[in-house]
This record gives structure tokens, C-alpha cells and sequence, in this order.
């Protein structure tokens, strides 16, 4: 469990955003250098941001939950197959 914490800590504070700022430089350089297709590009890049964003918003959903029922797992112990109780 705590394996899957560390990567999705992992995706929320690297990954995600380094994502993000490559894919909005890479179609940036290719709109300087593609003028004809400016548009397509614009477009790719409002994708990105609005991936960016909704990527952000459901950790902070999730954290909401789970500090709203008090758990710090994301998988709560009887979801796990643990079998006992």
C-alpha cells in the first residue's frame, strides 16, 4: 500500500505537471515552425491545460474525501482482501 502511495504522490508532484509544461513547449516550437496548422496546435494545447487541470482536481477531490471520513488509505482495509475483520 504504501508503494501505491509513493507513485501517486509521485504522479501528483512530477509526472503530471512535467507533462504538462513538455507537451505545451513541444506545440509551441511545432506552431512557430508550422504556420498553416497554428490552429490544430492551439487546440492541442488548450487540451493539455484542460488535462492539466481536471488531473489536478481529482487529487484534490480525493483528498477532500479522505479527510472528510478520515481514512489516509486510498483503498480502504475492507476493499483490500485482507478477509479478516
Amino acid at each position: 500500500m504504501d508503494t501505491l502511495n509513493e507513485i501517486i504522490s509521485l504522479l501528483r508532484v512530477v509526472i503530471i505537471p512535467l507533462g504538462v509544461v513538455f507537451r505545451v513547449v513541444f506545440c509551441l516550437t511545432k506552431m512557430i515552425y508550422d504556420e498553416d496548422a497554428q490552429g490544430s496546435y492551439k487546440k492541442k494545447i488548450r487540451n493539455t491545460i484542460v488535462f492539466g487541470v481536471i488531473a489536478e482536481l481529482i487529487f484534490v477531490v480525493l483528498a477532500l474525501i479522505q479527510n472528510y471520513y478520515g481514512t489516509g488509505d486510498i483503498i480502504p482495509s475492507h476493499f483490500s482482501g485482507g478477509g479478516g475483520r
